[in-house]
């Protein structure tokens, strides 16, 4: 009989005061996959600092970014953004070039960087078709419709709480 690994972090303990609802139960699957993500690509290196695979993900859509605006879009802070590159440029995930200001660094792909970002979106997709495995179209669906709903709840008690703080 072999014995299954855990995969994520240990669930806080159930308490009478917090029931389940949808957003614990979402809350819950969150932890979960990235548990499952973690331990399928067994990460180390850069790519295991927190916000790594968000800078990695900008840059497989803008390539050539200058890093500035890698800090705008991933809403890092600058030294964090700075940081992770170096350690992505030390593991020929990527590389800085001079720009036409000499004072801003483009930030480029390298094809091994490419690669991390396809073999990630490959574990995450096939981590997802196991999440969802016998849930009908339909059901997800449906599922989307009131998630999508929930998310925009949230978006705008974000964009509420910023309009107050002015």
């Amino acid at each position: 009989m072999s014995k299954k690994k855990k995969c994520c972090m240990p669930m806080p303990p159930p308490r009478k005061e917090l029931s389940d609802n949808p957003i614990k139960i979402c809350n819950e699957i969150s932890r979960l996959f990235h548990g499952r993500l973690r331990e399928a690509r067994s990460i180390d290196g850069v790519m295991s600092q927190p916000g790594a695979r968000l800078v990695l993900a900008v840059l497989a859509l803008n390539d050539g970014i200058i890093q500035r605006k890698l800090v705008e879009d991933t809403h890092l802070r600058a030294p964090t953004v700075s940081g992770i590159l170096k350690k992505m440029e030390e593991e020929g995930m990527v590389e800085r070039r001079s720009g036409e200001d000499r004072r801003e660094f483009r930030v480029y792909l390298t094809e091994y960087g490419r690669q991390m970002d396809m073999d990630g979106i490959a574990t995450i997709k096939k981590h997802e078709a196991e999440a969802l495995d016998g849930i009908s179209e339909k059901e997800q669906e449906f599922l989307m419709e009131l998630l999508v709903k929930i998310r925009n709840n949230l978006l705008e008690c974000e964009k509420d709480m910023g309009e107050g703080a002015q």
